[in-house]
């Protein structure tokens, strides 16, 4: 059952250029507000055939959604792409028809395949840092 949560994270400031460095749990990625590991699922979902709209109302907690929200999820376009692109990967046209070839990568960096594309995907994001994983253009900027 999807929930709402509260991650802790700890700043840190360089004492020599006095940049701001913020430090979170594996897993969590920069200006997202679900877990990478929620994300790949949706995304697994979304490449087995579930509708946006379905894949919606099974991974996200917020039952209260817009009139477009409710025929779909355009987190999950957007996810794709960024995911294909911390993953070197481009994509041309539908982002639908290459949610399939990232979560392929993502299976890829998994240390032990079980041959079921979801479970290593899963597997390997959690093996990928994502902060790294998720910025488009490189790192977040400092604060």
């Amino acid at each position: 059952m999807p929930e709402v949560g509260e991650v802790t994270g700890r700043r840190y400031r360089c004492r020599a250029c006095g940049a701001v460095v913020m430090v979170v749990p594996r897993g969590v990625a920069p200006r997202l507000r679900y877990r990478l590991g929620a994300v790949v699922g949706a995304l697994g979902l979304w490449c087995h055939g579930h509708s946006a709209a379905e894949v919606r109302r099974r991974v996200s907690p917020f039952r209260v959604v817009g009139e477009e929200a409710r025929r779909g999820w355009r987190s999950l376009r957007r996810w794709t792409r960024r995911l294909a692109a911390g993953l070197g990967q481009s994509i041309v046209g539908r982002a639908r028809d290459h949610v399939e070839a990232v979560l392929q990568r993502l299976a890829a960096a998994s240390a032990m395949s079980t041959g079921v594309l979801l479970v290593d995907a899963l597997a390997g994001a959690a093996q990928l840092d994502a902060h790294r994983l998720c910025v488009a253009g490189g790192e977040a900027p400092t604060i």
